[in-house]
């Protein structure tokens, strides 16, 4: 059984640096294949901060082992996992894969552990957290997101994933039941220079009774910069709710009231009045290399992208599948698993950002 602890160090099989959705789906793959894990994770435990998750269930079962695959099928529903068109809600997947992962015995969860600093020898990769303790791994995968510590070391000249130039306004809301036939599918509504995106979230019964929405905005990069959430051309953070000064809830809401239709017009001013709304800059990576010696890169690690490309975790899945693919061979090598994902990795990126410098551009 997977156990969350914080403190010793041992040696493991395969090091993985963030335990969010990448970090959790990639040891759930190598599982299946035998091998055993250690998931460094820098919180003690994930708060609902995420909204929608577009999940391919064939893709993810192919991934998982089979106990993995009753866990969070049951989790997430069989009719809401045999679907491909509505999006999860980011929590349900996220405490879904943890499920599964602290039910497994071949994977560690080692909580509040934040690393600071990543390495290797001849004989083994190493991560240093933030109490010094030193984990060390015949092998050490980064899935610790957009501002990746991995990544620093695996390509030192490009380690800084670039802001995008706009900021998208997360939320969720309940749908109304009578407007229960709209829920169609991913919707967009352009505005002035802004755009609002919604996503129907679909139930464990196959129902829609929420949905998330992003409000896409160019306009706000100036506060980024002045509450230091962004410098220069890096986001140094997502700020937290109270980071936001009031009068700029207060302008969404009014721009809202005038801008959106119902249904979404009422959730979004709603979330907002409520402060229940992660104000995301966006950032992009475009990987040149994301393999060094025994380190390699997932996910948003990897390929930060905006989420107009509706693919971070599917792509994320291809990785946790590859990778397993790569480290259960008789003989493992990383460069193998950058072979085969890193073209596709750069076609995804590239198609994302041209769609960013047209937006961020007004």
């Amino acid at each position: 059984m997977a156990v969350s602890v914080s403190g010793a160090a041992a040696h493991t099989p395969t090091l993985i640096v963030g335990g969010s959705l990448g970090g959790l789906t990639t040891a759930l793959a190598l599982a299946a294949r035998g091998r055993r894990s250690t998931v460094l994770e820098r919180t003690g435990g994930r708060t609902q901060r995420g909204v929608a998750i577009l999940v391919s269930g064939a893709s993810l079962s192919r991934a998982l082992g089979p106990a993995a695959r009753d866990i969070v099928g049951a989790a997430l529903g069989p009719v809401a996992m045999g679907q491909g068109t509505y999006p999860h809600a980011w929590w349900d997947v996220y405490s879904a894969l943890r499920a599964a992962a602290d039910a497994e015995p071949l994977i560690t969860v080692v909580e509040n552990a934040a690393v600071v600093a990543v390495g290797q020898h001849d004989k083994a990769a190493w991560a240093r957290t933030e109490d010094g303790a030193v984990h060390t791994a015949d092998v050490l995968l980064g899935a610790d997101g957009y501002r990746s510590v991995v990544r620093r070391t695996v390509d030192a000249d490009r380690p800084v994933a670039r802001y995008a130039g706009y900021v998208v306004w997360l939320g969720q809301s309940e749908l109304p039941a009578a407007f229960a036939d709209r829920a169609g599918g991913p919707d967009f509504h352009s505005g002035a220079d802004d755009m609002l995106a919604v996503y129907p979230l679909i139930d464990r019964d196959g129902g829609v009774s929420r949905y998330g929405w992003g409000w896409f905005d160019p306009n706000h990069t100036a506060l980024l910069r002045r509450i230091g959430a962004v410098d220069g051309t890096e986001v140094k953070y997502t700020p937290r709710p109270q980071a936001v000064p009031d009068e700029v809830y207060d302008d969404m809401i009014r721009t809202a009231r005038t801008r959106w239709s119902e249904p979404w017009r009422s959730g979004v001013i709603e979330a907002f009045q409520n402060r229940e709304v992660i104000a995301t800059p966006i950032t992009e990576y475009l990987p040149r290399r994301v393999v060094d010696g025994r380190l390699a890169l997932l996910g948003d690690a990897a390929h930060a992208q905006t989420p107009m490309t509706g693919a971070g975790f599917e792509e994320a899945v291809t990785d946790a599948a590859a990778l397993a693919e790569v480290l259960s061979g008789a003989e493992p090598d990383l460069r193998r698993y950058e072979l085969l994902r890193l073209p596709g990795m750069r076609a995804r990126v590239s198609a994302g950002q041209s769609f960013s410098r047209s937006f961020a551009a007004g």
